[in-house]
């Protein structure tokens, strides 16, 4: 979809963001504004892309699925804490963020 310039860049983060926090009544997530949860991923626009696809075994059961490497990410920000830097090593210890039980849609 990018190379096809269907959408800008702000649109695109606002559909991954705004629009699903929105659409689901998840109360101050999804905008970058006073009030809201510091949840950041930083990225460069011109180099973002996904690295080679490898199959995992992580799943219960030993079930496999695809992941994929993030290229061009610097890091991934949850509740203002940095949980992943740019070589994607995440951080240890307890995670900072929480598992979201209520919407209001």
């Amino acid at each position: 979809m990018r190379k096809l310039g269907v959408l800008t860049l702000a649109e695109a983060v606002w559909r991954l963001t705004g629009h699903p926090a929105a659409i689901f009544g998840i109360e101050n997530r999804g905008a970058l504004k006073a009030g809201c949860h510091a949840d950041l991923l930083l990225f460069d626009p011109a180099k973002i892309e996904r690295g080679p696809v490898k199959r995992t075994f992580d799943l219960p059961g030993g079930e496999p699925r695809l992941t994929a490497q993030a290229v061009g990410v610097h890091g991934v920000w949850v509740n203002g804490a940095r949980i992943v830097g740019r070589n994607g090593e995440r951080a240890g210890g307890k995670l900072p963020g929480q598992l979201l039980r209520r919407f209001t849609a």
